[in-house]
């Protein structure tokens, strides 16, 4: 039964959004093999920690320096346009490092690769989340996400690295042109696209300066989030959770050398168990959100992730840690999808990109922090505390956040045109041109 009473029923998601799908499918093909790749490439030559780390924040440079002009962007051009060009770019510049690695390549090119290759996914996970309410109706968008986010975790934790690893096994040439062919096909796909109605765009005002326009459009689409609490507090909670994440993420392998007394094998197992278990919450967090009230489903999931890094940090048996990352996989993506769909619905169509790239810097912004942080309370007090200490603070700041709100008080906050949906015909049940937004 749905939250209205009325039987549950797979959601028809149509042909434009299978479009979407593959070309998310072959986009994070690459993303896996690139971001494993890359680290691979530069410890064959150039082994030392700093180095390594260098380009790793190279590559995550770019959400902090673009993620809200990339919103300002996805507001006022073609979303599908973007991906396409994100996807073009990428795959030229992997077949254009194909190049430089026969002439001889030096590092300084691995890191200018990791940096365009870091522009261009900020721009195509701003575009994407924001396009998908101009294909799927507004009453699917948990199910849609949910099918987008099992071959991201699928593609990017399970398949990528191996496969990354056995591509490097036969020469870096063909790893980089495997993953430039990826995303070339991720933009031929997208052509499928070619008949969604864009979303109406905001022209910026005549005679306004490049600048001036971009600052105005940015003030715009902070001050819509910042005006509205289930917005701001959800974020503020994506923030938290980032911090959370990433202290204890950076922990991990610690935590299965010294206190479960792991190899390397035991850690990628670890690891993989995780994957399986947020493979698990794509499945299942749909399927709550048509039985749960948004927040609540939200405030639950943050509640049991948070219990779940305490038992992970008081686990003396890896069973016990297993399960522990299992469970946190399932209430992440509880957490992650629901939440997702309501910044979605709140935003009106010329403010999809903004608040998404807004959700991006909250979400990612904070990890490089939440790892530093980590580090500190593990070389001042233990590995375990961290893990104890962070997810204390998950509890107990998801309580603060968003215990406050009201779901009957959503659809007061919520943009007109989110709350009245549009009636299909029968021709559109079946392709959802667009649904309510």
């Amino acid at each position: 039964m749905t939250k209205t009473g009325a039987p549950a029923r797979t959601p028809v998601l149509g042909s434009r959004f299978r479009w979407l799908w593959s070309s998310s499918v072959a986009s994070n093909a690459g993303d896996g093999v690139t971001r494993t790749l890359l680290p691979l490439l530069v410890v064959a030559s150039h082994p030392q920690p700093m180095v390594v780390a260098g380009l790793t924040a190279v590559n995550m440079l770019p959400w902090l320096l673009f993620a809200l002009p990339a919103g300002v962007l996805a507001d006022r051009h073609d979303r599908r346009r973007i991906l396409l060009f994100s996807n073009l770019t990428r795959a030229a510049a992997l077949l254009a490092a194909v190049g430089a690695f026969a002439a001889g390549t030096s590092l300084a090119v691995l890191f200018v690769l990791s940096f365009v290759l870091g522009i261009a996914e900020t721009l195509a996970e701003t575009a994407a989340p924001a396009m998908l309410p101009d294909i799927v109706a507004s009453e699917h968008l948990e199910h849609a996400n949910g099918r987008l986010f099992a071959p991201q975790v699928i593609l990017n934790e399970m398949a990528g690295p191996p496969l990354a690893g056995l591509l490097v096994g036969v020469g870096a040439t063909l790893a980089l042109a495997t993953g430039g062919a990826l995303y070339g096909l991720a933009a031929v796909l997208l052509l499928g696209l070619a008949g969604v109605k864009a979303a109406p765009r905001t022209a910026p005002p005549p005679g306004t300066s490049a600048a001036r326009s971009l600052w105005q459009d940015l003030r715009t689409g902070v001050s819509f989030v910042l005006t509205r609490a289930a917005l701001t507090r959800t974020l503020a909670a994506s923030a938290l959770y980032g911090l959370v994440y990433s202290a204890t993420f950076s922990m991990l392998v610690l935590l299965a050398y010294r206190t479960l007394h792991l190899h390397a094998t035991g850690y990628g197992l670890l690891l993989t168990a995780g994957s399986v278990g947020s493979i698990a919450g794509t499945w299942l967090a749909p399927r709550l959100a048509r039985r749960l009230p948004t927040l609540v489903q939200a405030l639950w999931s943050l509640i049991l992730s948070g219990a779940a890094y305490v038992g992970l940090g008081l686990a003396g048996h890896v069973v016990a840690a297993g399960a522990a990352i299992f469970c946190n996989g399932v209430f992440m993506m509880s957490w992650n999808i629901p939440v997702l769909s309501l910044r979605q619905r709140f935003a009106p169509p010329e403010l999809q990109g903004r608040v998404m790239s807004v959700s991006r810097l909250c979400s990612w912004g904070t990890m490089p922090i939440g790892a530093a942080l980590g580090g500190l309370l593990a070389r001042t007090t233990s590995v375990t505390t961290v893990f104890v200490t962070s997810g204390a603070v998950l509890i107990l700041g998801s309580v603060a956040l968003l215990a406050p709100l009201r779901q009957d008080a959503l659809a007061g906050e919520q943009p007109e045109a989110s709350r009245v949906p549009r009636q299909h015909t029968d021709t559109e049940r079946g392709e959802h041109d667009r649904g309510t937004v």
